[in-house]
């Protein structure tokens, strides 16, 4: 089958969506469909490419301060010319110009028409400021209008794919719109499940891109308040930027008001030296202020490590871990953990039998394929 998947970060960018986003489309080519991944052009980047078998169209269409801007015409011509010779659309995640501006020609695309949500606006209020308020008053009410308003398209999909049964969007979509979603978990690499001889490490871990919204700072926080004065801290990040420079700059004030400890902010790593830096680390820790279905945790299960995460998204239906709602409870877990060994070793064996039975990339793309041809 022909199929053409529109997404807003793809391959070479990385964070949660382009990640499960890359392994359905490389999956369902190693099936022998034909995939065309159809994103946003940004600058540096080819126009067309091809990666792991699968066809990359990047387009000048955006989503910034949650408008949608950029050549919109032609990318609904784009659409469409494609779909013409192709089986089934699917769209990944709405508040995106990628899905979005397509909303007016659904009807005129004669394909199996697919959505696949990572979970929608959170409307929650989890900190406090004038610039963070202007910016989440305007994000609250542009995304409400958005959902109320494209009601009417959101019905017009053959499936609707949710990350969990109990996520915000499933449940929204089910009682605001009478949409019956069909759900896939996100998935770990097969790296992350091989735990075969190894030795484990003297260290707490978090991999996320450095942001404010992972939340670092609660992390390191944490960390120093926390009684462990011999187990190492390691954050690793996609790139250096502000915010990792912020965090250097906190670990010296915390060196001074707390006494010092072992920090590495690391960046540019390798997805295999990952992997092993996952399956080697104590605890695993998650400090995000917004999550929908954390791929970082899938991979922390997968390893067997347990997990201490604020309380987003569907972490908390996740076993393997613990969540928690506040510094103090973070400072809580991170001790009885590292205090209580077998009880953290009998959370990270429970996670990763889980993911054994329920998150591999292979399963997943099995069940996406058994969506698209039904």
């Amino acid at each position: 089958m022909k199929i053409i998947i529109t997404v807003n970060t793809y391959y070479p960018l990385t964070d949660g969506v382009q990640s499960v986003t890359q392994y359905h489309a490389e999956g369902l080519s190693k099936l022998g469909h034909q995939v065309t991944v159809v994103s946003v052009l940004h600058s540096g980047m080819k126009e067309v490419e091809w990666h792991n078998g699968v066809k990359i169209i990047r387009y000048n269409i955006h989503t910034k301060h949650a408008l949608h801007g950029g050549d919109k015409v032609g990318y609904r011509e784009l659409i469409t010319r494609l779909c013409d010779n192709a089986d089934v659309l699917l769209n990944v995640a709405t508040q995106t110009a990628t899905t979005e501006v397509l909303f007016p020609i659904l009807d005129e695309l004669k394909v199996k028409k697919i959505l696949y949500m990572h979970g929608m606006h959170d409307f929650s209020w989890h900190q406090f400021g004038f610039s963070y308020s202007v910016h989440k008053i305007w994000n609250d009410i542009r995304w409400g209008w958005d959902y109320i308003h494209n009601g009417k398209y959101l019905k017009k999909y053959d499936e609707v794919i949710q990350l969990h049964a109990l996520d915000k969007a499933t449940i929204f979509f089910k009682k605001k719109y009478n949409i019956n979603s069909v759900v896939i978990e996100n998935a770990a690499e097969t790296m992350f499940f091989d735990n075969s001889d190894i030795t484990y490490g003297d260290y707490l871990l978090n991999v996320s891109n450095f942001d404010s919204r992972k939340n670092q700072k609660l992390l390191l926080e944490a960390y120093y308040k926390s009684e462990q004065t011999k187990t190492e801290l390691v954050l690793v990040g996609s790139k250096k930027n502000s915010y990792s420079s912020y965090l250097n700059k906190l670990k010296e004030q915390y060196d001074k008001k707390y006494g010092e400890r072992k920090v590495k902010i690391l960046d540019n790593v390798p997805r295999e030296k990952i992997a092993e830096l996952v399956k080697e680390s104590k605890i695993f820790l998650l400090g995000s202020k917004w999550e929908a279905f954390p791929i970082a945790i899938t991979e922390a299960m997968a390893a067997k490590r347990p997990f201490i995460s604020t309380d987003v998204g569907i972490v908390r239906f996740l076993p393997g871990g613990v969540t928690v709602k506040n510094l103090e409870e973070m400072v809580y877990w991170i001790d009885l953990f590292s205090s209580e060994s077998e009880i953290a070793e009998e959370y990270g064996k429970i996670g990763g039998n889980y993911a054994k039975s329920n998150l591999t990339i292979a399963g997943k793309v099995e069940l996406l394929d058994t969506i698209i041809k039904r």
